[in-house]
């Protein structure tokens, strides 16, 4: 259902826009769609505690990735997490994982920014997304 919606998006902003190089973000169920469309269609993504992708999802990416995660997460678990930095290790692509304490699962896009801890990683999220952004999306790697 997700995954054609998507695939129009980057058709159209190729064709229609002449956009050459494509960034993704993904939050939660966002993330499996940076991650799909990372083989083919996008140049590098930027992911915050991902949900639901599978190994060979992972496996079959080709360009640069970054994740934020959290220590409190029954989603992205420590298993995934490690799993995960294993397989990025395997197919050799650039990677950063950020792990940040005390936060749970969407802390980035539904955390109380009035508690310190929280407010601080949102933000730190925010610039590793940016700062990702500006090597491999700006920088031309």
């Amino acid at each position: 259902m997700v995954d054609p919606i998507v695939k129009e998006v980057l058709a159209t902003m190729k064709q229609d826009y002449g956009v050459e190089k494509i960034g993704a973000v993904g939050y939660c169920f966002g993330a499996k769609y940076a991650i799909r469309f990372l083989p083919s269609d996008i140049a590098c993504a930027y992911i915050a505690h991902p949900a639901h992708v599978g190994p060979e999802e992972l496996r079959a990416i080709k360009g640069p990735l970054s994740i934020t995660a959290c220590e409190i997460d029954d989603v992205f678990t420590v298993e995934q997490r490690h799993k995960s930095e294993a397989i990025l290790r395997e197919i050799d692509v650039p990677y950063q994982i950020n792990l940040f304490s005390k936060v749970t699962h969407g802390f980035t896009v539904r955390g109380d920014p009035s508690v310190r801890i929280i407010r601080w990683s949102k933000e730190q999220a925010f610039y590793q997304a940016v700062q990702w952004f500006d090597e491999y999306l700006k920088g031309g790697n």
